[in-house]
């Protein structure tokens, strides 16, 4: 069988959403478009529990550095289905360690969506049939890391499902949302820090923040203002975009992204973002005072002027919500860009590589060696973290 596999965290958050929404909204083609989240017991990130819509999912856990890498990637192998072709997408590092010990019968394709995984684009190269950056910042960086790779790094921007619903005027308080997964990265403590500055000058909003993760609790704690700050988690993205089209602006204080799916996903419901001005798909579509503002990220007084000029400015805040739904509609429906997703897969046979006969992998330490067993690794490396105090799971 023929068939494209994503493989990914299972962490709830843009990539995620980007690579179901590739499997859910895919043509017909010759491909059985499926999905494979892993998910490693010590990472205390939220996972997705949403349904993918692929044609076929597996799911793995594991627990490193607990086990053995090498029986880790073993067990990992041995759920794929024997005999399949195709491609493989991979997003991690995990999948990528996969396809260095093992030759999978595949094409490599890595979806490089940020600084982290420019980096791994450099480690795992020798693994790696072809490359996609999704936005022009990291498409031009990775040319430039990898000046050996040109015709093998292709730039395709990815796409949202456009919501029916846009957001409607409203007079009274503006209505600020936030979503994203509930962690420092994403700036969340800045949330309550630019809402004190509003409140200061004397400023109306309404806050909605939509996600979990897990400092949720510890932001909870901090900043629980009723009538003026709600939290929300929903369960499908359909719910999360009804939301979204009762606000007027996206705030994301974001510290680290590459091209955040929330932002055209909030963009295509018409809302103005004020986003962290980072390097990456950020600047390819919030135009400063034209469809949104990017002040510095961390510059809290920033992200409160940006929001008391769209206050104070409601004709202005009109126009650019429709210029942000008019651009993500011209440029990123999903109907459009799962084509070149797909022609690209469709080409699997001839952009793969020649293997070389000895890789090595790029992780592990001294007790990861196939030889030695997995129960005595993790009995080990079990004991040491609990006497060291660090987090343990079986």
């Amino acid at each position: 069988m023929q068939s494209v596999l994503y493989a990914m965290n299972d962490k709830l958050g843009g990539v995620l959403t980007l690579n179901s929404n590739l499997a859910r909204f895919h043509k017909p083609d010759d491909f059985s478009h499926d999905v494979l989240l892993h998910h490693n017991r010590l990472d205390s990130d939220t996972r997705w529990g949403r349904p993918v819509w692929a044609n076929r999912q597996w799911s793995f856990e594991y627990t490193l550095p607990v086990e053995n890498l090498y029986a880790v990637l073993k067990r990992l192998k041995s759920i794929l289905p024997i005999g399949d072709e195709g491609v493989l997408v991979a997003n991690d590092w995990l999948e990528l360690a996969l396809a260095t010990e093992y030759d999978l019968g595949r094409t490599v394709i890595q979806i490089v969506h940020d600084e982290y995984h420019l980096g791994l684009a450099v480690r795992h190269q020798v693994v790696v049939d072809a490359f996609i950056a999704h936005s022009k910042e990291f498409f031009e960086r990775l040319r430039a890391a990898l000046p050996s790779r040109q015709e093998t790094i292709f730039y395709l921007p990815y796409g949202i499902p456009i919501p029916s619903r846009a957001r409607q005027h409203a007079s009274g308080p503006l209505r600020l949302l936030f979503v994203g997964r509930m962690t420092e990265n994403k700036g969340v403590f800045d949330l309550p820090r630019i809402d004190e500055i509003l409140a200061e000058a004397g400023v109306v909003v309404h806050w909605t923040l939509v996600g979990d993760g897990p400092r949720r609790e510890a932001l909870r704690a901090q900043w629980s203002a009723p009538g003026r700050v709600r939290y929300v988690v929903p369960e499908v993205n359909e719910d999360v975009m009804k939301v979204a089209a009762e606000h007027d602006v996206f705030v994301l204080p974001t510290r680290f992204e590459g091209f955040p799916v929330s932002l055209l996903e909030t963009m295509g419901v018409g809302l103005v973002p004020v986003v962290s001005d980072l390097p990456g798909g950020i600047t390819e579509v919030v135009i400063e005072g034209s469809t949104g503002y990017r002040p510095a990220a961390g510059d809290v007084e920033g992200f409160a002027r940006a929001i008391i000029d769209l206050n104070q400015k409601r004709d202005h805040l009109e126009e650019m919500g429709s210029a942000c739904r008019n651009l993500v509609r011209q440029r990123f429906d999903i109907q459009e860009r799962v084509t070149a997703y797909q022609s690209l897969f469709a080409r699997w046979r001839e952009l793969r590589r020649a293997r070389p006969r000895k890789i090595t992998l790029p992780y592990g330490s001294r007790l990861d060696k196939p030889w030695i067993p997995n129960t005595v690794v993790r009995l080990y490396r079990f004991g040491s973290r609990r006497f060291r105090g660090k987090p343990v799971a079986w």
